[in-house]
């Protein structure tokens, strides 16, 4: 890369990118999902009425897409959820963060997926779970959520509902990236007369999303009651 580019890049990067301090860093057990808790004195969360995707700077002309999964308006504070699994440069990154770093991102980006008065049903992965617990947060108090969520560590499985109690949320086992087949047989398993008021909001791994969604659609399901976001291939 030569000066004039490194510069063009700075320039960009100064222009369009914020920075955020980084309060405190917790894994879960075992390590393979972080939470980050950020400070971001130059974001105003008080608008946010979906779910919202942040863009990280995770290296020289690399970045990441994460949802904050919690956040305090007031104070200016959230958490980024990360599964940092694959030996990525995202995962690496986040891996590195220790509290009083400074990280770059992007002035935050609406994913489209809001909450409904309705029920709520989710599905995806361990990579989007801080997608989920945006949606909770901006549901109304009482809303009645579901759903499944696809786990790759049996311990993370075993404590699930530690960290999602009030939901009704099944833990299934996840065998690799890719598989979505305990997902798809919960969903084949639904029956359709008895969720007539239901939104499903599917997420994650993008070939497994768009296949659940064509799974919901052969049952029958409106497509007013399936929403998909793809996070990755």
């Amino acid at each position: 890369m030569n000066k004039l580019t490194e510069k063009a890049i700075a320039f960009a990067e100064t222009t369009f990118f914020r920075t955020a301090t980084v309060l405190a860093v917790r894994a879960w057990e075992p390590n393979s999902i972080l939470e980050i808790d950020l400070h971001m004195p130059e974001c105003d969360m008080s608008r946010w009425t979906s779910a919202q995707h942040i863009k990280c700077k995770v290296g020289v002309l690399s970045y990441r897409d994460y949802t904050p999964s919690g956040w305090d308006a007031e104070t200016h504070t959230c958490t980024l959820l990360i599964h940092v699994a694959h030996d990525g440069p995202g995962s690496r990154w986040a891996r590195s963060l220790r509290p009083g770093d400074q990280l770059s991102y992007r002035k935050p980006e609406s994913s489209h997926h809001h909450p409904v008065t309705s029920r709520m049903c989710f599905l995806g992965d361990e990579t989007t779970i801080g997608h989920f617990l945006a949606l909770q947060q901006l549901a109304k108090p009482g809303a009645v959520i579901g759903g499944a969520i696809l786990l790759t560590e049996p311990h993370h499985q075993t404590e699930f509902h530690d960290y999602f109690h009030g939901w009704d949320l099944a833990a299934l086992r996840k065998n690799e990236d890719s598989d979505y087949r305990e997902l798809a047989g919960w969903v084949d398993a639904l029956d359709v007369r008895e969720h007539g008021d239901t939104v499903f909001y599917l997420a994650g791994y993008i070939p497994g999303v768009v296949e659940l969604r064509r799974q919901m659609r052969r049952k029958g399901f409106a497509g007013s009651q399936v929403r998909a976001q793809g996070f990755w291939d």
